[in-house]
């Protein structure tokens, strides 16, 4: 199961890091927006064929009833041990189901291991610190990163929601939309990168290899000109 969290801002801010504009000069356009804008943090998880959450990281609030908090390692482990593992159970999947995240700090707390150790073994954990490690910055690898989180903001949008019941109601309805169609789709993309990735480590291995060859000859032969 692939697992990450996401921020949805409620003006739907893009990240400048990963949104350019090319001009032949300077449009000289700005964007007004708030320091901070309000925001829900997303929790979900996805299978081939299934899909968890979404589950909000929340606190209670004297004011508006919840508001959005930071992740931390105790919170998270509560959705592990409170929403996501029991989801499974009911699912009867949990002795099979592999447990992908990412190495985020939250992620990787002992607790957390501890937990996830125990409820999938060591041999279905795929994380930083395990037995099996995903590779640290490698979101192009990762179907939320590369698909879920893109898809999701592309049409909840859409709706121009204007408090955050709005966008988290908007959230929900989407994912609870998405069939085992597009959850097949996605995990297959992993596949073809995975595939991908590792033909051009192979290239390069052998490219490398080849170079290397070239650089040990000329240093015995390439000194040929120089008087003995």
């Amino acid at each position: 199961m692939w697992t990450d969290e996401a921020h949805f801002s409620l003006l739907g801010d893009v990240n400048t890091q990963n949104s350019r504009i090319w001009a032949t000069s300077n449009p000289r356009e700005y964007q007004s927006q708030p320091l901070h804008s309000p925001r829900v943090t997303v929790w979900c998880g996805f299978t081939a064929s299934f899909i968890l959450g979404p589950f909000f990281f929340e606190v209670p609030c004297p004011v508006s009833g919840v508001k959005t908090c930071t992740v931390t390692a105790a919170r998270y482990l509560t959705l592990l041990r409170d929403h996501v593992v029991p989801a499974l159970q009911e699912r009867h999947v949990l002795p099979v189901v592999p447990f992908m995240q990412d190495g985020a700090p939250p992620h990787i707390s002992r607790d957390v291991k501890t937990f996830l150790l125990e409820s999938f073994t060591e041999d279905r954990v795929i994380s930083r610190g395990c037995k099996i490690q995903w590779p640290s910055r490698s979101p192009d690898l990762t179907p939320a990163d590369f698909w879920l989180w893109g898809y999701l903001k592309s049409r909840v949008y859409r709706s121009s929601p204007t408090t955050l019941v709005e966008l988290k109601n908007a959230i929900r309805l989407i994912v609870a939309a998405i069939d085992g169609n597009m959850l097949h789709s996605a995990v297959m993309g992993v596949v073809t990168r995975l595939t991908c990735y590792y033909l051009v480590v192979v290239v390069s291995v052998a490219l490398l290899s080849e170079l290397l060859e070239v650089a040990l000859w000329w240093s015995s032969h390439g000194n040929f000109d120089k008087k003995k």
